[in-house]
């Protein structure tokens, strides 16, 4: 209840006078408009072909949004969104809900059909080239379900499953778990491979041109992993990496950490830059098509750093930033906040189209690699 008249009187205070821990905005970087839900906005956007943003809350519901702001539609769950909506070939939308179900929504906000899994779920289904979504639970199980809503299999795992698993172009799935390894399962469901590390894993992967998965972990480190397991190299932060990392075209590897910093890793695993924001960072990076690096801080702000990892502008919301943004086609910046709204930021560039150049990897969120077979 405290923090609630906290969070209330923040955001008051925040709509009426100027911040200083964010700098005065120009045309790039200022509000175009905001959609208020009914609860913190956790859950990473999705674009639709047509330009629908579909995005969810932990007010229970998942929200398809015009790009002028209107409400297309909402869909009640039977709890909070936290997961991130991915796109289907056929335009079906897929989400994970805290009342252990996946959601399967037809582009007209009808349900589909739904999947039951054993626990609650923050994991963000990635979507196969036949149709299969793969999503983590709090069961311990990846699951891979058909697009007619049967099981195809499941994989146990030794902990809670919150990574968002990614598939490459052979169809092998990478996922993170909390008993500390990287998972590559086969597309029939068997293990390939486990990498250990040296903790928790909430991070989710994202796999390089040369085949590379990068993944961060509790124990403060980054990793890149070989195709076949072994280790490439690492990177170590100064505190839990949660964010999920994006991959410019020259193999730079940008990722945040707890420790407040924005990393810019080159191909080799040293250090090109490092941008301090004032909080830690759970959110993402997504890269414009200009170089720009777009991430969000729970110092509240959403960050736009040039190439070159000097500040280009910063937006400030009225609570902390978990959400991952993304591009529109149109050079609009989505991103959540914990202050309950879906913020439209003006900005240069569409999405940079590089092997993985954001959370969950394209608009629509399908967490696969182009190309994949």
């Amino acid at each position: 209840m405290k923090y609630k008249i906290f969070k209330l009187t923040s955001i008051i205070l925040i709509s009426f006078i100027f911040v200083t821990g964010c700098k005065k905005k120009d045309l790039e970087g200022a509000l175009k408009w905001r959609f208020l839900t009914g609860s913190d906005v956790f859950s990473s956007p999705a674009i639709g072909s047509d330009g629908t943003i579909y995005f969810g809350s932990n007010d229970g519901n998942l929200y398809a949004i015009n790009p002028d702001s209107s409400l297309r539609w909402r869909y009640a769950t039977g709890n909070q969104v936290s997961s991130s909506p991915s796109i289907g070939p056929d335009g079906s939308i897929y989400v994970r809900s805290w009342d252990y179900y996946l959601y399967a929504i037809n582009p007209d906000g009808s349900l589909k059909w739904r999947y039951q899994t054993e626990g609650v779920g923050t994991s963000s289904p990635a979507i196969g080239p036949d149709g299969v979504i793969y999503v983590g639970s709090a069961d311990k199980y990846l699951y891979a379900i058909n697009s007619d809503s049967t099981l195809k299999w499941r994989y146990l795992t030794g902990g809670n499953i919150f990574s968002s698993p990614a598939v490459d172009s052979q169809g092998t799935v990478y996922v993170g778990s909390e008993d500390s390894f990287l998972y590559a399962i086969k597309p029939d469901g068997r293990l390939k491979w486990k990498f250990k590390t040296g903790n928790r894993i909430h991070s989710s992967p994202a796999i390089g041109a040369d085949g590379l998965i990068y993944i961060g972990s509790f124990d403060y480190t980054f990793y890149a992993i070989n195709p076949n397991g072994t280790e490439n190299w690492r990177y170590l932060t100064g505190e839990i990496v949660k964010s999920s990392p994006a991959i410019d075209a020259d193999g730079t590897v940008y990722v945040g950490s707890r420790d407040h910093g924005v990393y810019a890793l080159n191909p080799d695993g040293t250090l090109k830059w490092r941008y301090e924001t004032n909080g830690a960072i759970i959110s993402s990076p997504a890269i414009g098509s200009d170089g720009t690096i777009y991430i969000g801080s729970r110092d509240s702000c959403l960050y736009a750093i040039n190439a070159d990892g000097s500040l280009k502008w910063e937006y400030k919301t009225a609570d902390i930033i978990e959400s991952s943004p993304t591009i529109g086609t149109d050079g609009t910046v989505y991103i959540g906040s914990n202050d309950d709204y879906l913020y439209a930021i003006k900005s240069s560039g569409t999405l940079a189209n590089t092997v993985w150049p954001k959370f969950h990897h394209d608009l629509g969120n399908t967490g696969r690699v182009l190309g994949s077979k």
